[in-house]
């Protein structure tokens, strides 16, 4: 085969690739519709997709809402100053050195200030749970922001099962999902132009 053919082939393979892509993204957002209304009405978190032979081809997960949280800095940055310890600076205006902070903290305490590292602040924040808490020193928890959780919208994850391919592959090859899937591929054949 040619370099012309193979660009050809390349070109070819985008377009109808991504009118496929487009047809997936409909139907993805259809299913978010109902999805959403399964979350909101049903209180539905999960959907087990099957065949209708029963072949399973794995797990609908049916996320909440998004959440907005509004973090208490002061809160997080006591626990984590009560966890991985503060750190000990002068002030700009004086030195760092190690013999001099010893000094300092002796004899003029009012010069030192008690600092969080940022990297522990950061990786405090990644610990806030979804209910806005955090562990403390103690192992209890301890809300430190206030989370604002909006209505499910449908978005979901799939995790497809592991004979969810060659399943699917045979139910297509059978003629089973042409139907169900008619609007992902039609805009496809169409493309073809057949009369």
């Amino acid at each position: 085969m040619t370099a012309k053919l193979h660009g050809l082939r390349v070109a070819a393979g985008k377009v109808l690739a991504d009118i496929v892509t487009a047809g997936y993204e409909g139907v993805r957002a259809d299913a978010e519709k109902v999805f959403g209304a399964a979350r909101r009405e049903l209180g539905a978190k999960t959907l087990d997709v099957a065949l209708p032979d029963g072949t399973s081809l794995g797990t609908i997960s049916i996320l909440a809402g998004p959440a907005e949280r509004t973090v208490n800095m002061s809160a997080v940055a006591a626990i984590v100053a009560q966890q991985s310890g503060a750190v000990e600076a002068l002030r700009p205006e004086a030195v760092t050195d190690p013999a001099l902070l010893a000094f300092v903290r002796d004899h003029m305490p009012h010069l030192i200030e008690t600092k969080v590292r940022q990297e522990d602040l950061k990786a405090a924040l990644k610990r806030i749970d979804a209910e806005g808490c955090l562990n403390g020193t103690d192992g209890k928890k301890v809300k430190v922001a206030e989370v604002q959780r909006g209505e499910p919208t449908g978005e979901f994850r799939y995790r497809p099962s592991p004979e969810a391919e060659a399943a699917i592959r045979r139910a297509w090859q059978a003629g089973e999902l042409q139907e169900l899937l008619a609007d992902l591929i039609r805009p496809a054949v169409e493309a073809g132009g057949q009369s």
